[in-house]
């Protein structure tokens, strides 16, 4: 079966349009003249139209020093109209990457990168602020009621942004997780050894189709621009008829779909966590 994202990103957009939000607005902080930021900044734009959410562009330059980049941060950390902050990568050299985890509010952080929403995320099981990438992956399981509970899983890729979160909200449903990486050795073997594989390693064709077990379950979260120029994963298969084998997320189309859908989430989730205090 095919995991395609847009069923399982509906279905969150219209939970959230039901609840009656007001019209929140979310600041992105965009590296000006990188072309997969250029992306990532289009498809948040549409996904925050499709609730009349508005979006706060602030533009971060490769000149942009670490001074100038934190007075805008605390500007939008400061601001009652700014519900959410994300910030896209990559960020100019002279910034260092756990300032910002140190600075951006928690309770304004989108993606879930803060050092207090990471330790609430690791130290206990609450699901509040979690990395988009990685709680869209679960939700996009959870649509196609793929069991996790008692099941193998296997997660290809340690970032703080998806491996990692990954791995705890698998551990959470009462998965049996292992953890590897581009530089494991015999990944291939350990591939088909899981029940369930979320690979992202941001290296196209890691991991095989012809590896995966019978009824296994790959959700890939790599994208990656192939020598034909078009979008690919991190997860090769053979043919169109591995979907009727196992079951895989497709790319484009599937979990980076859910991925901005759990950013609606997590926005309004923001929203009520200011709401509260």
């Amino acid at each position: 079966m095919l995991l395609k994202g847009k069923p399982a990103a509906d279905a969150i957009i219209a939970g959230l349009a039901s609840r009656g939000l007001p019209k929140l607005r979310l600041a992105v902080f965009h590296p000006v003249g990188d072309a997969s930021a250029e992306s990532y900044l289009k498809a948040k734009e549409k996904a925050l139209a499709r609730l009349d959410f508005a979006i706060d562009v602030v533009t971060v330059g490769r000149d942009t020093g670490a001074d100038a980049f934190f007075a805008l941060l605390d500007k939008a950390n400061r601001d009652p109209g700014i519900h959410g902050i994300m910030i896209e990568l990559p960020l100019p050299g002279g910034i260092p990457a756990h300032e910002v985890n140190l600075r951006i509010d928690p309770a304004k952080d989108v993606d879930g990168v803060s050092y207090h929403n990471q330790g609430l995320l690791y130290a206990t099981r609450e699901e509040k602020l979690v990395p988009c990438t990685a709680l869209g992956a679960v939700l996009l399981l959870e649509h196609y009621q793929i069991p996790v509970a008692g099941r193998r899983a296997l997660i290809v890729g340690r970032s703080n942004i998806v491996g990692m979160p990954l791995f705890k909200l698998l551990l959470n449903r009462d998965a049996t997780v292992t953890v590897a990486h581009s530089r494991t050795p015999h990944l291939a073997k350990l591939v088909g050894g899981h029940d369930i594989v979320a690979v992202a390693t941001g290296r196209p064709g890691l991991v095989r189709s012809v590896d995966v077990a019978d009824g296994a379950a790959v959700v890939d979260i790599g994208i990656n621009v192939g020598p034909d120029g078009c979008l690919c994963g991190d997860f090769a298969p053979k043919d169109e008829k591995e979907s009727e084998r196992i079951h895989y997320s497709p790319v484009p189309g599937g979990a980076g779909v859910v991925t901005n859908a759990v950013m609606l989430r997590n926005l309004a989730e923001c929203y009520h966590i200011q709401q509260g205090r």
